[in-house]
């Protein structure tokens, strides 16, 4: 039997961290961050003439290609202009996560993690498809301060950034098992070991 762990979390939340641990432990990754930026980065791919065609080419950089800042400084701001960014790629990106699970599947591997930012946007995919979803958490303190960090902005860039970020407690309410990640990355490998251990 096929286990498909679900891995999601708040931006800034250690979910990287968490998906590395995971595929260090044995567990292939498809990862739709990963595939969301090989589609938007492919000029001649369908993804990208729909962004173009939602945005204009405003958003292109000097080589033709989307540059995800431009695009990220426009959806982060106007909550209508995400929902459009989404409607244009949130079904492409369904489907080659759904390729490459399938792919890991005929591979003959028996645990595979979905690593999915909008997870609770998704319920049935939730109900139908994961044997198990995992969330990761940090404190809102430390969630702002790693996101400046990681992201050099500013404070108020860093708030409207999560600000249209699903909420954590929303995140926790669709969690099998969930990591809180404020502590060591020591502490992080022993709450990825205990969730492990706790799988069949």
């Amino acid at each position: 039997m096929v286990r498909l762990i679900g891995l999601t979390g708040p931006i800034a939340s250690g979910k990287s961290a968490v998906s590395d641990l995971l595929m260090q432990a044995g567990c292939p990754v498809v990862d739709a961050d990963k595939i969301a930026h090989e589609l938007l980065s492919d000029p001649t791919g369908n993804v990208h003439h729909r962004v173009i065609a939602a945005f204009g080419p405003s958003v292109l950089d000097d080589n033709g290609i989307i540059d995800r800042k431009k695009v990220g400084s426009i959806v982060f701001s106007d909550s209508s202009k995400l929902r459009l960014l989404n409607q244009a790629t949130h079904m492409p990106i369904l489907w080659e996560i759904l390729r490459q699970t399938l792919l890991l599947m005929w591979q003959g591997q028996r645990r595979i993690v979905l690593d999915v930012p909008l997870l609770v946007k998704f319920p049935l995919l939730r109900r139908l498809a994961l044997s198990a979803v995992l969330v990761v958490i940090v404190s809102p303190e430390v969630q702002m301060s790693r996101l400046m960090a990681r992201n050099a902005l500013t404070e108020e860039e860093a708030r409207k950034k999560i600000a249209v970020q699903e909420t954590a407690e929303r995140q926790r309410k669709a969690a099998d098992f969930v990591i809180e990640n404020d502590g060591t990355l020591e502490e992080l490998q022993g709450h990825v070991s205990d969730f492990l251990r706790n799988q069949p």
